[in-house]
């Protein structure tokens, strides 16, 4: 009974500790968690009805964001974006930027917010805003600034066969994206999530959204993390990749000789 009565007392008195450091934690954080309130950016997306895409979405972007919210917009074109912040009293400067897709199941490259030297080009500039005061703030219609084509690359070998074949073979793959200038404007690597999506094993193809334009392609097998040296290879796809529309989707092979 002694060592049930000892157990039950530390475990009392455990609980008193827990409670007390969670106390603590709340009363001491810079933003209470009472201070996170919701405000919510709304409007319209003017969609084109011309353009067969599967989806358009509208992201909120501004300075200090680490996550950048977004939301789909609905069948008529209407959308919500949720934005949690600890003032609701104060304005904000932001940029809504609203892209189409053709299809669901594509890996995004060339993403918002966008790199510097596509940000001076008015389309991927995204539309100006002004967030609050206020728990609401209606942005009115606004148009749709980037269309994605589709685009499939498919990875062979030597002998003209499938070469990325396991999951594991596309993990540690890069993708580096040009402008026509020859001006880098996207580099990206794929999530678990991302080759299970857009990855066919079989055929070693990936399904890929680039925005309407003319781009050239890299891609590094054994992977190029940013910010260290650079110390993988970086094949070229032969060519320039010319995209146009949803009902104009194109295809690229890239064969890789030796690894």
């Amino acid at each position: 009974m002694r060592l049930r009565d000892a157990a039950s007392l530390m475990g009392k008195a455990l609980k008193r500790l827990t409670l007390c450091i969670i106390v603590g934690m709340i009363v001491f954080m810079p933003t209470s968690i009472a201070q996170v309130l919701k405000r919510s950016i709304c409007g319209k997306v003017a969609l084109n009805t011309t353009e067969a895409v599967a989806r358009t979405e509208v992201l909120l972007y501004y300075e200090g964001l680490e996550l950048f919210p977004g939301a789909a917009a609905e069948p008529d074109g209407t959308f919500c974006i949720d934005n949690y912040v600890g003032d609701l009293s104060q304005s904000i400067p932001a940029q809504l930027y609203v892209m189409s897709f053709c299809r669901p199941d594509d890996e995004t490259l060339v993403n918002a917010p966008f790199w510097s030297p596509l940000g001076k080009i008015p389309r991927f500039s995204g539309k100006r805003i002004t967030i609050g005061p206020g728990n609401a703030t209606r942005v009115g219609l606004v148009d749709v600034q980037v269309v994605y084509g589709h685009l499939t690359l498919t990875i062979l070998n030597h002998q003209h066969r499938p070469l990325l074949t396991e999951t594991s073979d596309w993990s540690p793959l890069w993708i580096r994206v040009r402008d026509q200038h020859g001006v880098p404007v996207h580099e990206s690597g794929l999530s678990p999530v991302d080759i299970e999506r857009s990855v066919d094993l079989k055929e070693s193809r990936i399904n890929l959204a680039l925005p309407a334009g003319t781009w050239r392609l890299e891609v590094a097998l054994a992977g190029v993390p940013p910010g260290v040296q650079r110390g993988g290879k970086w094949r070229k796809v032969p060519g320039k990749v010319k995209i146009e529309s949803c009902g104009d989707p194109v295809d690229v092979t890239l064969t890789v000789s030796r690894m």
